[in-house]
């Protein structure tokens, strides 16, 4: 594990587009990397530069295709959130709203994923071993139910499922109210992650406009008392 050293109070998050990404890794006076990657940042990044001076980067949707290409390839730890204090070095807790689909149970190990879409899009293009992992899912609606139900039948049926500890669920942005056929959101996670035998936890506040939290550490969940506690995403 690459676990980046956290900043100076005069040191902040440069914010790059996707194509300057590689730079940014390979620029000193850069310390954090806020990114909207892709998955065409994949094809030519910086691996090397990453592994010789690791800074965080952090960020929601398509930069979870960079935060699993980098934990694959060299053990760095990202930030999966839309902003992030990385001046300290305390875990982060998240308390559960209460609020979908909870099965009982407590788990520790890496938190990995993100984005579903992007973690969805990753099975056979270079997702990471999920082995003993706990599984954040987080998205935003860019169609209805039925896309974050394909996704997460995709994952379940490629095996995903089988292989971690515990599934965490954070923000879905733009689900509110929405009603499909009868079914909401919250009816899609119960049906999808009721029966898979591990702990699962559903209103989480990471993910779009929520809590940043690292990826890449280790964590706990705790479904009886409804927490998601992470270890420090800097050192």
């Amino acid at each position: 594990m690459l676990l980046p050293r956290r900043l100076r109070p005069d040191e902040h998050v440069t914010r790059v587009s996707a194509e300057g990404l590689n730079a940014a890794l390979r620029d000193p006076a850069v310390r954090a990397i806020a990114v909207a990657g892709s998955h065409r940042s994949l094809d030519d990044l910086d691996v090397a530069a990453a592994r010789q001076d690791p800074k965080p980067i952090v960020g929601t949707g398509a930069t979870t295709f960079v935060h699993l290409e980098l934990w694959a390839k060299c053990g760095l730890v990202g930030i999966h959130g839309e902003t992030a204090d990385l001046t300290g070095v305390d875990p982060v807790v998240l308390d559960s709203d209460g609020s979908g689909v909870r099965v009982p149970g407590r788990a520790s190990g890496t938190l990995l994923g993100g984005s579903l879409g992007a973690v969805r899009a990753m099975v056979g293009a270079g997702l990471p071993d999920l082995d003993g992992a706990i599984l954040l899912v987080t998205g935003e609606r860019t169609q209805g139910l039925g896309q974050v139900d394909r996704q997460i039948t995709h994952l379940r049926r490629a095996g995903v499922f089988s292989r971690v500890r515990a599934v965490a669920v954070g923000n879905f942005a733009g689900f509110d109210g929405l009603v499909d056929r009868g079914w909401t959101l919250a009816d899609v996670f119960e049906d999808q992650f009721g029966g898979l035998g591990v702990p699962v936890l559903a209103g989480l506040p990471a993910g779009p406009a929520g809590t940043a939290v690292p990826i890449g550490t280790n964590a706990v969940l705790d479904a009886d008392r409804g927490t998601l506690t992470v270890d420090a995403g800097v050192r």
